[in-house]
């Protein structure tokens, strides 16, 4: 809650391994927040992946680690899921969830980022790129 950097539950495979150098545009809140650039390749490899599918569903899982490997203590924590729907048009998701000794789910609210770069026009609310994330929650099952 204090906006410290705590661990990254997941990344594609391309920007984690430097397409963010080539594209600065891919999920930029995250490279500037996570620090990518400095670290080590054995957690870069752990937390990236193949670019997801169309699927209705995806879900990802925390372990309640921090980067250091270490439990988080019981509270609140923000979480977010950055997506970039175009050149520099994206989408952040973000939500407070309480992490302790009782189940929480909550729906995480989005923040649209339209901003029209060299080579695109600024995306709109009615884009269709909008709807390549759907509704986002976050659950804390004990």
């Amino acid at each position: 809650m204090d906006g410290n950097y705590i661990n990254t539950v997941y990344a594609t495979k391309w920007t984690a391994n430097g397409g963010y150098v080539s594209r600065p545009d891919s999920i930029a809140m995250w490279v500037e927040k996570s620090g990518i650039a400095t670290m080590p390749d054995y957690y870069v490899d752990a937390i990236s992946g193949a670019t997801p599918g169309k699927s209705a569903s995806q879900s990802f899982t925390w372990n309640l680690r921090d980067i250091n490997g270490e439990t988080v203590s019981p509270g609140e924590y923000r979480v977010f899921l950055e997506g970039t729907l175009r050149w520099k048009n994206r989408v952040i998701y973000s939500c407070v969830i309480g992490i302790g000794n009782t189940p929480a789910t909550v729906q995480a609210d989005a923040e649209y980022i339209y901003e029209a770069s060299d080579r695109q026009a600024a995306l709109t609310v009615g884009s269709p790129e909008n709807a390549m994330i759907g509704t986002v929650t976050v659950s804390f099952i004990c």
